[in-house]
């Protein structure tokens, strides 16, 4: 099961919300992927004339995906619908109460893109190194953490964020920088497999890394 980002509604003595966005914008929560698990924090806090109250999270306008309920300070279950949901949530214990708008997008599971089939790599001993290639990484997520697996003692992996970008971004995907450590090998072809993995997701892109070592050039 996954946990994601927390979002604020408080329920404070003066019945505000920290933070709290109009109504006609509500917070967006993170997506979720029908038929799979899905829990999602709301951060709530009480304001210090209330610290030893109880705070309760309701439905007050609208309905949650079916499959979906609240448990505690969190949206949670499996949900068994698609579609955008919009639903007014309100904390309230003795002291106050407090609500906030949020929508949450149900669709089916994520799917990673790469923009390489294969990446190869040529090294001759003594020669410098060769030059690191990027891969970008895009979703039909916003937003969607991935990470990559596969590095091994002679490739290195760097992610720019881990996350794949918004529609509108200027970036078109998330850059892995892949790199190569020849120096310690000695002449062959080595193989590997980067396999781009997201929370969700369906079947996980994989990008076939080679790399070629050369003997050092003998001296004529």
């Amino acid at each position: 099961m996954w946990l994601f980002r927390k979002f604020a509604l408080a329920a404070v003595a003066a019945a505000t919300i920290a933070g709290a966005a109009p109504r006609s914008q509500p917070a967006e929560l993170p997506w979720a992927a029908i038929d799979s698990d899905y829990r999602a924090h709301i951060e709530t806090h009480t304001d210090a004339r209330c610290a030893f109250a109880d705070l309760t999270l309701t439905v007050a306008d609208g309905v949650l995906p079916e499959g979906l309920r609240i448990q505690g300070d969190a949206i949670a279950g499996i949900p068994k619908e698609m579609g955008i949901f919009r639903f007014r949530l309100r904390a309230a214990n003795d002291c106050a109460a407090s609500e906030r708008d949020y929508r949450l997008q149900v669709t089916a599971k994520p799917v990673l893109r790469v923009s390489a089939t294969g990446l190869a790599f040529e090294y001759r001993a003594g020669a410098p190194v060769p030059e690191s290639k990027n891969v970008l990484v895009s979703s039909t997520w916003p937003d969607l953490a991935y990470s990559v697996n596969g590095e091994t003692k002679w490739l290195r992996v760097s992610l720019r964020t881990g996350v794949t970008p918004r529609p509108g971004s200027a970036f078109a995907g998330d850059a892995a920088t892949v790199e190569v450590i020849p120096q310690d090998l000695k002449p062959g072809v080595y193989e590997t497999r980067l396999v781009f993995v997201a929370r969700e997701g369906g079947t996980p892109p994989v990008v076939p890394v080679k790399l070629t070592v050369l003997p050092a050039q003998t001296a004529k």
